[in-house]
């Protein structure tokens, strides 16, 4: 089963969001920002990412994986997701839903 509508606009909101940090970001670095300034920021990018991909997992646990042990076909879905997670350890880690960026608070310039 693909992602519900519902997920679908949860995804594609949490996307949106993830990709305008990351054009600050880009920005920040074109700005010759404080390096640790950027990293913070980057950090919160990745950490909007790995939302967007537990929500994903978690549809498709609820719903592909179900349906496929309900099929007697689990030997499939637990080979997709050992290979899924293999290229990407960290892909699910628990993330508090409420992280935002943190501010920078530093007019400093990269490294000086």
């Amino acid at each position: 089963m693909p992602i519900t509508d519902i997920e679908k606009e949860k995804i594609k909101a949490r996307l949106g969001k993830a990709s305008g940090h990351l054009k600050h970001v880009y920005q920040m670095v074109d700005d010759k920002k404080y390096c640790i300034d950027v990293l913070q920021q980057l950090k919160a990018v990745q950490a909007a990412l790995d939302k967007v991909g537990e929500i994903i997992l978690r549809q498709h646990l609820q719903t592909c994986v179900v349906e496929a042990i309900q099929k007697q076909d689990s030997n499939s879905v637990i080979e997709e997701l050992v290979q899924v997670f293999r290229h990407a350890p960290t892909l699910y880690q628990y993330e508090d839903e409420t992280t935002e960026l943190p501010s920078s608070s530093s007019n400093r310039d990269c490294c000086h």
